[in-house]
């Protein structure tokens, strides 16, 4: 370094000598030279790279319809549902048919003290629930439930003079703490208290049977709102008491009329969830961007950057785009299980991945027990015939044909894996021998010894001697349940009963009575689909829930017991059930003895619980294989593929 510094002197002071002596005119002042201080070149300096930024990731997923509106109390698609779930996470959701907390810290529950039951004055004419799990004002002959009671054996009817004691419920749900919307404004119990106030003044569109058991909701403080309800209310659905807070901060200035239509509550709702909503190209796609506010950031979550929802027409195009990889995860109800045999080859060959994610609905048989008219014969009145049906038609046969085995058997209106499952019920195997035996000890007797033609009846009430086995069978066009229908009508001749095919659209046989023939009660059997249910759905079969004309039938043509099916026994412990509290042994007890009465009346066949097909690239990792919730879109922000699985 030295010798540099001294060449770069010597060359320095030559060039002022060469300055001074070739450019003198004679006439300029003598030069004076001033000291020279010479700094030393710094040592090279060490580079450091500057490190690369990860590639930003990209989910899409195809929606098979685009949603229609994303204001919250107006969407109810499945596909708006979906999208929500990216806005919104939670804020409870329901997995494996119980309720977890999202955002908030915990369910309520009696244990704790955070769910109790409180003594409340009723004097006549105040709102409450009935014995019977009915909102109605108190007054003379009202079934009620007095303080202390949880069960319809102890109710009392009200003599209409002094007011009663009953238990109100009352929850309380505390926000997780440092929550913000998308936005970065706090997130807090007053949004949930504003949800419900819209909620409750768009009623009865917006979750009515949460509004109207609703005696009051209000902040506790920042964090806790307090849910109270009308006396004598009380179910086992305490996470449908909370309210999903909407952005008060935002939204307050908009009338409340107009909120449902509004551009900013429908197009572009604000959110505290894992991804914030950028644009909506209609007709096209919705894109969202991570969000930076998302309480679950710190865990790295979301996995992706940006996320797509693409809008496709049918299964094809869904297929299509996977393979193109233009989508990276289909929602299930692109009617894909009609493609499961060319999937499961697309699968063995490595170029999508499958997952079969069963008992989300079920289909069944349903018997008109008490037809409407006279005229029409009540061929399943007796329990006996509907046993015999049941050992007459091979489920497991049906299932296999239908999908390969992927649909498991139903023999009840909640699905095995439910919790409240009661395993221990009766079951009946596909036994056509038995089932003969059966109808003709019921009195369908087979007079010329020939199961292919109709058995006829002998001293059945109710029903004229002679009368034959013919039977309307109504069921949709859809080729799964035409499949069904041939099979199931097979199985039946072979028993003697002739069921006649007829199909129709399903809005239009299973529309309201008394113009549509099943819940207008004016059927013989008829097939169809329930969804499952947190709450095991017993109400189905309820005697107050039988369609018909109003007053003789409380629901009128709005009851779901299309059958007419009436067992005061079952209603007792269906109701029992229904209206205790999930955290009481009542509830567990008597959904099982609900469960158990149905198996041995068989007022509907159960005959298949249904599955959903997700399909993918062939790289996605940790997909649902169950109906753990009505949305497998709620865990989003978890989804991944690739490397970064686990």
């Amino acid at each position: 370094m030295q010798f540099k510094i001294l060449v770069i002197a010597v060359v320095l002071i030559g060039l002022a000598a060469c300055n001074g002596g070739g450019l003198n005119t004679g006439s300029s002042p003598e030069l004076t030279s001033s000291p020279v201080t010479f700094t030393p070149l710094p040592p090279e300096a060490t580079q450091t790279p500057i490190p690369t930024p990860p590639p930003e990731r990209l989910l899409t997923i195809c929606l098979f319809k685009e949603p229609r509106t994303l204001f919250l109390y107006d969407a109810v698609s499945t596909s708006e549902q979906t999208v929500l779930s990216a806005i919104y996470d939670g804020p409870i959701d329901n997995k494996s048919y119980t309720a977890q907390p999202v955002i908030v810290e915990k369910i309520p529950s009696l244990a704790d003290g955070d769910a109790l039951l409180q003594p409340v004055q009723v004097g006549t004419g105040d709102l409450m629930v009935d014995g019977n799990g009915n909102l109605t004002n108190l007054g003379e002959g009202v079934l009620y439930r007095p303080s202390g009671c949880t069960e319809l054996a102890c109710a009392q009817t009200y003599s209409g003079t002094d007011p009663v004691q009953m238990d109100q419920l009352i929850l309380r749900f505390k926000l997780l703490p440092g929550l913000l919307w998308s936005d970065g404004t706090p997130l807090t119990a007053a949004d949930s208290v504003y949800s419900y106030e819209v909620a409750r003044n768009l009623y009865p569109s917006a979750f009515p049977n949460q509004v109207k058991h609703t005696s009051s909701y209000q902040a506790l403080d920042d964090l806790t709102v307090e849910w109270i309800g009308v006396p004598g209310f009380m179910d086992g659905l305490y996470q449908a008491k909370f309210f999903s807070p909407l952005p008060q901060h935002a939204w307050a200035s908009i009338p409340v009329t107009e909120l449902p239509s509004n551009e900013a509550t429908s197009r572009m709702p604000l959110g505290w969830g894992a991804y914030v909503l950028e644009d909506w190209v209609a007709g096209d796609h919705i894109s969202l961007n991570a969000n930076p506010n998302y309480f679950r950031a710190a865990e790295d979550l979301p996995y992706f950057d940006h996320l797509v929802y693409r809008f496709i027409s049918d299964s094809t195009e869904a297929q299509t785009a996977v393979l193109a990889g233009e989508c990276d995860l289909v929602e299930p109800t692109a009617g894909l299980e009609t493609r499961t045999g060319d999937l499961l080859q697309l699968r063995e060959a490595g170029q999508i991945s499958l997952v079969f994610e069963s008992n989300y609905a079920w289909d069944l048989l349903e018997f008109n027990l008490s037809p409407l008219v006279i005229e029409r014969p009540a061929f399943f009145a007796n329990r006996g015939v509907r046993q015999a049906v049941s050992m007459c038609i091979d489920r497991q046969a049906l299932v296999e044909q239908l999908s390969g085995g992927q649909m498991p058997v139903a023999d009840l209106y909640v699905p095995p894996g439910h919790p409240l499952f009661n395993a221990d019920v009766k079951q009946y195997a596909f036994d056509p021998q038995a089932g003969a035996d059966l109808l003709t000890a019921s009195g369908w007797m087979d007079a010329d010894n020939a199961p292919a033609t109709p058995r006829t009846s002998q001293g059945l009430a109710g029903i004229a001697d002679g009368t034959a086995f013919i039977v309307e069978y109504l069921v949709s066009a859809e080729p799964e349940r035409q499949a069904a229908a041939k099979m199931v009508q097979t199985n039946l001749q072979e028993c003697g009963i002739q069921a006649e095919v007829v199909s129709q659209p399903a809005e239009e046989y299973l529309a309201a009575g008394p113009d549509g023939p099943v819940f207008g009660r004016q059927f013989d059997m008829s097939q169809f689909a329930w969804m499952a249910a947190v709450e095991p759905p017993c109400y189905f079969y309820l005697s107050h829930e039988i369609p018909g004309p109003y007053p003789t039938y409380p629901k009128g043509w709005g009851g779901v017991n299309a059958g007419g099916y009436s067992n005061p026994q079952y209603d007792q412990a269906c109701l029992n059930g229904l209206y205790s509290l999930v955290d009481m042994p009542e509830h567990v007890q008597k959904h099982a003895e609900a469960q158990a009465i149905f198996a041995e009346d068989l007022p509907a066949l159960p005959l298949y619980w249904h599955y959903r097909v997700i399909m993918g690239r062939p790289d996605l990792c940790d997909l649902p294989t169950e109906a753990v919730s009505e949305n497998i879109f709620s865990d989003v922000e978890s989804f991944n593929y690739g490397e970064a699985c686990p």
